[in-house]
């Protein structure tokens, strides 16, 4: 019987850290600036190189209405479970 107990004890410990870890407060979508530096277009998809904070990112995706982007372009980037996405092109 005390064999039954410890089972259940250890099930309930490792419920408890799988409800844990499920139910953990995600972190929150980051918003920085970028400088366009080249745009191309994939199979339709227009993809844009930016610089942003030191560093080159290359081939992000981009909402509609960022594809009319320009090199030298101002860009707002949208990073939210380790995906960047240009969200806005700034005047």
């Amino acid at each position: 019987m005390a064999h039954d107990t410890y089972h259940a004890r250890d099930a309930g410990a490792r419920l408890a850290q799988t409800l844990g870890d499920a139910l953990a407060t995600p972190t929150p979508p980051n918003i920085s600036y970028g400088t366009v530096t080249a745009t191309r277009t994939i199979n339709g998809h227009t993809r844009l190189t930016v610089t942003c904070a030191g560093t080159t990112l290359t081939d992000l995706p981009c909402t509609t209405t960022c594809t009319s982007a320009k090199t030298g372009d101002r860009c707002l980037l949208l990073t939210a479970n380790h995906l960047t996405t240009i969200i806005g092109i700034l005047a």
